[in-house]
């Protein structure tokens, strides 16, 4: 939309003037000349009215001097008013842009970084902690945190958070539970496990831990990441993860001027490829099979149950409370084999003796990174003295073993960053604006860091999520707190009954928890994966709610009965993973004896 600068006054008026239907006379261009002799700061708006005034101001003299008859004038004015008014709409657009490129170009990468006092008011000692899966580094981590007075722990799940909890109990100290849908306080407690968008930035303490620090590179939610590490005010900063993120840990320290110490680590049990296809039937006990859609683990989990061996799941969809239970009885022997998607990658601390690949592609790409990192919980340290990692009978070995044999290269693609709430909340003031789909929309075409190593997170999610607060009407600052909401907006569903929630909030009027799911779901147990998928997804609009509720309690009203609904739903969840199968396949047990 800018329009270069001409090089003289002349070239100046010619550029504007572009697009003019009355003619123009010698004298109506000396009185815009004599304009800018006299204010050469005059800006292109008011030339205009400085060449519509002269222009009419000829027209009245030339019809007074009988030059020209009253309608010929008319129609000269006529086009001269049509032509104002479309070169100054672009005119102001051209400046409201302007204005908006230098509003959002305020916030360079030093504001940015400067943004968080806290953390710069102090001298932080970095150390990063890298190396495999299963190579103790996480281990070490906590045992640093638990001596320290105060400290943090920053998981990528709310699920490891809750394991964070527990993983210091053990060492004797009580940690405080912040997740977005729940904030358990421990009165006294110097130490809180927390998901990484939920890291406390203003509050100093000794140590602070941020787990899978690979996740810097992640398009979606790497923005918290790189926000944490910059932002915590911790005396001592751990950063535990992959190697491969070394470069960035480096980049990141660099720009803040802080040391970086590296400890590397390496794995405490051998990791062995299995060199032929494991068939189906000859899963073992401690065997965990992957796949990477909901579809594909239930189809494995039906054709266990049919061979006798009834398997825990843990898969994206699931709460983080049937994800905990079915965990367990993984852990405890309960279920000795596991159907997991790729959600098993992050975290879940599990006795796995061998990894077995039930499929090799995945949408979005199945990268050597993942394939590591999933292959990695193989073998756990204490329970295993190898770990084993192989694929099911009919999928392709050769994509584990390269990933498996070639580490993969160093993490050296852009680091993701989002303006802070204050900042976005600044940039509407000053462009004027008050929906938060407008400044996203502002904040995506302005926001430039050149030459800077850092991109713009995605903000897909967040324009969904701006779309339904805009529609409600809900002013920026409300509007803010919705970003981050777990509610899976693809779901139709799911989008209208927020969108109610926002219309509600907006009017001031309070927002009843979700009513009970469909009766059919009050079974023992879901007759059937579309019944489970309906439970699930009702289960995660609650979740929505109870996140909702922890900001505003005062509009989300019913966090109790939320909350209670929620733990029949996982209830009835968990009930059917562990004991219930399709109602196709009992019939076909019943028909032909299959299993035997």
């Amino acid at each position: 939309m800018d329009v270069p600068s001409p090089s003289s006054p002349r070239a100046r008026l010619d550029l504007l003037l572009h697009g003019l239907r009355v003619p123009v006379r010698k004298e109506d261009i000396a009185a815009c000349l004599s304009a800018l002799d006299a204010d050469p700061d005059l800006d292109d708006i008011a030339l205009v009215s400085v060449f519509v005034e002269a222009v009419r101001g000829r027209l009245r003299r030339a019809e007074s001097d009988g030059g020209i008859d009253h309608a010929a004038r008319a129609v000269a004015e006529g086009r001269l008013e049509e032509w104002r008014r479309e070169r100054l709409a672009q005119l102001n657009l051209v400046a409201r842009h302007r204005h908006e490129q230098e509003v959002v170009g305020a916030l360079t990468l030093g504001r940015w970084v400067g943004s968080f006092p806290e953390a710069r008011s102090i001298r932080r000692r970095i150390i990063a902690m890298l190396g495999p899966t299963n190579s103790g580094k996480s281990h070490a981590a906590f045992d640093v945190l638990a001596k320290a007075a105060s400290g943090a722990y920053l998981a990528p799940l709310r699920l490891l958070a809750w394991e964070g909890t527990e993983r210091l109990a053990e060492r004797g100290i009580e940690a405080s539970l912040m997740t977005g849908e729940e904030r358990r306080i421990l009165p006294g407690s110097h130490h809180v496990c927390a998901t990484v968008e939920m890291a406390d930035l203003s509050s100093e303490v000794a140590v602070a831990v941020v787990d899978e620090i690979q996740m810097l590179a992640d398009e979606d939610r790497g923005w918290a990441w790189t926000q944490a590490v910059i932002g915590l005010p911790a005396r001592t900063l751990i950063l535990a993860g992959a190697a491969e993120a070394e470069p960035l840990i480096r980049r990141l320290a660099a720009l803040t001027g802080e040391a970086v110490e590296i400890r590397r680590f390496e794995r405490m049990v051998p990791l062995t490829l299995i060199d032929h296809p494991v068939p189906l039937g000859r899963t073992e006990p401690g065997d965990a099979l992957v796949c990477f859609s909901r579809r594909d683990a239930f189809a494995l989990r039906e054709a266990l149950i049919a061979r006798k061996r009834p398997p825990a799941m843990v898969y994206g969809a699931l709460g983080p409370d049937v994800r905990r239970a079915e965990a367990e009885r993984f852990r405890s022997g309960a279920a000795p084999v596991l159907v997991a998607t790729d959600a098993i990658g992050m975290g879940l601390n599990l006795p796995i003796r061998r990894i077995l690949f039930a499929a090799t592609t995945k949408y979005g790409g199945l990268g050597p990174h993942l394939i590591r990192q999933i292959a990695g919980r193989a073998g756990r340290f204490g329970h295993y003295p190898e770990g084993f990692v192989g694929v099911i009978e009919g999928e392709d070995l050769d994509t584990i073993r390269h990933a498996i044999e070639h580490p993969p290269p160093p993490l050296n693609g852009p680091l993701h960053v989002l303006p802070r709430e204050q900042q976005l909340l600044d940039i509407g003031r000053r462009v004027g604006v008050s929906s938060l789909l407008r400044v996203l929309t502002i904040v995506a075409e302005r926001f430039r860091w050149p030459a800077s190593g850092f991109e713009l997170g995605r903000l897909d999610d967040a324009m969904t999520m701006a779309e339904i607060t805009a529609g409600a009407r809900l002013p920026l600052a409300d509007a803010l707190g919705y970003l981050g909401c777990p509610a899976d907006l693809r779901d139709k569903r799911t989008s209208l009954q927020v969108t109610m929630w926002a219309r509600r909030h907006a009017h001031g009027l309070a927002v009843a928890a979700p009513p009970a799911p469909p009766r059919r779901l009050d079974r023992v147990v879901a007759s059937d994966p579309g019944d489970l998928a309906e439970a699930e997804r009702a289960a995660k609009l609650l979740t929505a709610y109870l996140w909702l509720a922890q900001k505003w309690p005062e509009v989300y009203t019913e966090e109790d009965e939320a909350r209670a609904s929620r733990g029949r739903l996982n209830e009835h969840i968990e009930r059917s993973l562990r004991i219930g199968a399709s109602s196709r396949l009992q019939k076909r047990w019943n028909r032909s004896g299959a299993g035997r």
